[in-house]
């Protein structure tokens, strides 16, 4: 498959709204830390409760929950230590507060950058637009960030769908979209495998070279136009 194409963000220009004209027909947006830096808050409430329970944390650990759902990311917080159904359901609801108590807090101002901006201009181009997400939480967020709205649907941890791969489809599915002609936006390993995996295009936010399944990889949305964007990603192979 090789490296993806590593892209620097360029001055936006506000497109000419036009019908499309290639072979991408949506764009399925992950929320956290694509849309805002809430996988931080994720982050930050699984160390309070991993210093609760006397748990070692790491680094390299903590990066690795994102993208994965609730139950799967106290999986790994607990490590070898076994608890019962009862209190590990206790555990999961406590990190889901502390949280939550964050959440609260977001405003349209904690929108991460260029994100806001794509999102206006893509419909103009005949792209439709769903948020893609395994967090039970994606809605509140998305109504505290100004940004729910803007969206066809919102496929998240409260669907009944098991993986994040599933997720993709079933928005592709909602937007009556073929998953070839859809492109993921995400910033975790485990989300643009599982775009490449049912054969949609990825574009990465964050690290290269963990994002290497990724179709291409920026540091940020920020300065990144609809219209040079849908040329780049046209120009590359699957």
């Amino acid at each position: 498959m090789g490296m993806p194409q590593i892209l620097e963000s360029t001055p936006r220009i506000r497109p000419t709204p036009a019908p499309a004209t290639n072979s991408i027909g949506a764009f399925l947006f992950d929320v956290d830390g694509v849309l805002a830096d809430t996988a931080r808050l994720h982050e930050a409430a699984w160390r309070r409760l991993a210093i609760r329970e006397g748990l070692s944390l790491d680094t390299d650990t903590a990066r690795s929950l994102r993208g994965l759902s609730r139950s799967d990311s106290l999986r790994r917080v607990l490590g070898q230590r076994r608890v019962t159904q009862h209190r590990f359901n206790e555990l999961m609801e406590q990190k889901n507060c502390d949280y939550l108590r964050q959440v609260e807090q977001l405003t349209p101002t904690d929108v991460l950058p260029g994100s806001s901006e794509l999102l206006e201009e893509l419909p103009g181009f005949g792209i439709r637009v769903a948020a893609v997400s395994a967090s039970c939480n994606a809605r509140p967020v998305l109504d505290r960030l100004g940004l729910l709205d803007r969206f066809a649907a919102v496929v998240d941890g409260t669907d009944d769908v098991s993986t994040t791969g599933h997720r993709f489809l079933s928005a592709s599915a909602v937007l009556r979209v073929e998953p070839s002609r859809c492109v993921v936006v995400e910033d975790s390993t485990t989300g643009a495998a599982a775009a490449r995996q049912f054969g949609m295009k990825c574009l990465g936010l964050g690290d290269a070279t963990a994002l290497c399944m990724a179709t291409m990889v920026f540091e940020s949305l920020r300065g990144v136009d609809a219209r040079s964007l849908l040329r780049w990603l046209t120009r590359t192979p699957h």
